[in-house]
């Protein structure tokens, strides 16, 4: 893991995947249900159809339920029907229905791209975003529009595909970089991806637009993520006062702490974390470096083994148990583990150093020597970024987790 994904922690795909994006979704001018034409001619002739449609015509969603339902008693069933009553029945709040009501109304009229849409849309206030990505890949094929791809971008977000939810803001940012929501989307997904540098202006910029507890967190995650800790907690202390539970912003504080020297505060904001959500991996994964370092190794190996249930083989967890090994003097326990950190980061700086006192406590001197040359080779690389043109808030610009061998 590079130096600057270290020091945020880490970007799992279970890292907050319910973060709270929808109110800058419904308020984006690309998305909103999509309205069906009332019916005509002969088939127009019930009043309750009748005056459902003038009722959904003025926004009352109640009263256009119930005279559709009536309608749907009493008449033979219609797609523009069904498809307003689903309209209805979500502006109620009523989501699960309101989703049954567009699927038969898709069964008579299939194809059919508004109610296709107000389906997916629907899927997406339900938090079923699989099921919506189903539908708006669907109309995708059919035509190109605006929000498609922004309801994409943010049904892979939450699902933790962030390349494909880049992909899709991109496609709108670039025909409306002025849209705040997609903004926000686009730059969390460059945060996710540890494209910090990307994300910082995007969410700026919404941010400006709409100062949400969200917004503010996501942007100290990337502040946290450039390494810049003193503004990254003053966007979480701002995304606090605004709402002080928000899933993510304990671990967040915490991390801050952690890049600040704060060991300390950042074990109560980790434990914070983790009482509102135990299987927070960043929690559970800094819990464990935390009491390693502290020398707690019980419990250590606790919140380690938790983090690798969530995300087995995750060479940061992989890289703390085998610091323990090694801590124990299990040497030939810690090698298999070390290579495979090594396997999947090169670079790994502490993970050589390990192996080469490893190597050198069994015997190998000359792979000992080898990992060693590598070790120094790789700190050498990092005293050389660690100019002041590089500097930031750490002031040795290393990762607040880096051993000091």
């Amino acid at each position: 893991m590079n130096r600057a994904a270290i020091a945020a922690g880490s970007r799992q795909p279970s890292w907050r995947p319910v973060l709270v994006l929808t109110a800058f979704v419904a308020a984006a001018g690309h998305t909103g249900l999509w309205g069906q034409s009332g019916a005509t001619g002969a088939e127009a002739d019930a009043a309750a159809c009748s005056r459902g449609d003038e009722a959904l015509a003025a926004r009352q969603w109640q009263a256009a339920h119930e005279f559709y339902a009536e309608c749907l008693r009493t008449g033979k069933p219609r797609f523009e029907i069904l498809s307003n009553m689903g309209t209805a029945e979500s502006h109620l709040g009523m989501k699960e229905d309101a989703i049954g009501s567009y699927e038969k109304a898709l069964v008579l009229a299939p194809g059919n791209a508004k109610i296709e849409y107000n389906l997916a849309l629907t899927h997406v206030e339900a938090g079923n975003y699989s099921a919506a990505v189903d539908h708006l890949l669907q109309l995708r094929k059919a035509a190109s529009d605006l929000r498609y791809e922004e309801l994409l971008a943010f049904c892979y977000y939450h699902l933790g595909h962030y390349s494909l939810a880049a992909r899709a803001a991109e496609k709108v940012q670039a025909a409306d970089p002025d849209d705040a929501a997609n903004a926000l989307i686009l730059g969390s997904a460059y945060t996710r991806m540890g494209e910090y540098d990307k994300a910082l202006p995007l969410i700026t910029f919404a941010l400006k637009n709409a100062g949400s507890a969200d917004g503010h967190l996501i942007m100290g995650e990337t502040l946290l993520g450039l390494r810049h800790y003193h503004p990254a907690m003053e966007e979480l202390a701002q995304a606090a006062q605004i709402q002080p539970e928000l899933p993510g912003l304990h671990t967040a504080l915490g991390i801050g702490k952690v890049g600040l020297g704060d060991s300390r505060s950042a074990v109560t904001e980790f434990t914070l974390a983790l009482s509102q959500d135990p299987l927070d991996y960043q929690a559970n994964y800094y819990m464990g470096r935390l009491s390693r370092l502290d020398g707690d190794v019980p419990g250590a190996r606790k919140y380690l083994e938790a983090a690798d249930r969530l995300h087995p083989g995750s060479p940061e967890v992989i890289f703390e148990l085998a610091a323990i090994s090694v801590s124990e003097h299990h040497y030939a326990e810690a090698m298999p583990l070390l290579a495979k950190v090594i396997a999947q980061q090169p670079d790994h700086r502490e993970a050589h150093f390990l192996l080469a006192e490893c190597d050198q406590k069994t015997g190998n001197v000359e792979a000992a020597k080898k990992e060693r040359a590598i070790f120094e080779k790789l700190r050498g690389e990092q005293q050389d970024q660690g100019s002041p043109a590089h500097k930031s808030d750490n002031q040795d610009n290393s990762s607040p987790f880096a051993e000091k061998p």
